[in-house]
């Protein structure tokens, strides 16, 4: 990888937009933190529910509450958000996580562009994710494995406190009658990076719960859902986990509908203290992260084995 690409990469994961400006319209924190508090004063103080979930189309619930432009700036600037009323919440229940499309979804089976707002990734410091995703589509996909771009299929590797409660989950898989191999559990934003350059559109984040070391992926049967047997195992499979608990209530959680979705594999294990529940909670971090001399990083860190814990690899 290019000198120059990692040390932005590095920049943005230390404190993604943390630069000093020097236009006193950039200057939010700080000696004008009492105008932009004045300037968002009621305006982010709707429902968040408004923008919560999908429509009986499957269209996301997008945000239609006034955003200040005190607070589109900040957005703008530590999550590279360029239209904030294409943020929403991906579900109504308590592990709806706040998210961004680069394009408004106007089907069911229109895939768009998703990025969890405060996730790792490969987004430069002040790159908008409409800037960032040309980039990465329009870079070779050899340039996104130089360095340490590691993808692994071993439950050692997922975050130490999701690996026990992931590989109780697959024991009682198995012992309940289901096939399953693991294909896939930690993937770095490099490597995300590089399936999106690769793929040309079929992957559609460059943010994921792999960067964090809570999801997997897991193949059912022989894998090949031509095979009836196969789809309705697998269909099972999938109901079954989001029915299963952990010791602390927590389920797991699959991509779209049991019997239709674009990522079959993936199944995940979401935390409440990483992304956000509302506009107004990124606002915030936005605001600290920001601050002059601040220590607190835009993105929330990922918790990983010490083998992986390199700036390069989160």
């Amino acid at each position: 990888m290019r000198p120059d690409l990692a040390i932005a990469f590095m920049l943005c994961i230390s404190a993604c937009g943390s630069s000093t400006a020097t236009d006193s319209a950039h200057a939010v924190p700080g000696a004008t933190a009492a105008a932009a508090l004045a300037d968002t004063a009621g305006d982010d103080s709707a429902d968040a529910a408004a923008y919560e979930g999908v429509d009986s189309r499957g269209i996301p619930h997008y945000a239609t509450v006034a955003i200040s432009s005190a607070d589109s700036l900040l957005l703008r600037r530590a999550y590279g958000i360029e239209d904030p009323h294409r943020l929403y919440v991906s579900d109504s229940t308590e592990e709806g996580i706040l998210k961004y499309d680069t394009q408004v979804k106007r089907c069911l089976t229109c895939y768009v562009n998703s990025y969890r707002v405060g996730y790792v990734s490969v987004r430069h410091p002040g790159e908008s994710w409409e800037q960032a995703e040309h980039r990465v589509r329009n870079t070779p996909p050899r340039v996104f494995t130089g360095g340490p771009a590691p993808a692994s299929t071993s439950t050692a590797d997922l975050d130490p406190d999701v690996r026990p409660v992931a590989e109780a989950m697959l024991r009682a898989a198995r012992a309940a009658g289901f096939h399953l191999r693991v294909t896939a559990t930690y993937r770095s934003p490099l490597r995300e990076a590089f399936l999106m350059a690769e793929g040309h559109g079929r992957t559609h984040t460059l943010t994921s719960n792999h960067s964090y070391g809570r999801a997997l992926d897991i193949v059912v049967d022989d894998g090949n859902r031509g095979h009836p047997r196969t789809k309705r195992d697998w269909i099972a499979f999938r109901r079954w986990v989001t029915h299963y608990r952990t010791p602390t209530g927590v389920s797991f959680r699959i991509l779209g509908r049991l019997d239709r979705t674009w990522d079959w594999p993936h199944v995940e294990l979401p935390s409440s203290t990483i992304g956000f529940d509302t506009i107004d909670e990124a606002v915030a971090r936005a605001r600290r992260c920001l601050a002059p001399g601040s220590a607190t990083p835009c993105n929330f860190p990922p918790h990983l084995p010490p083998r992986l814990a390199h700036p390069l690899v989160q």
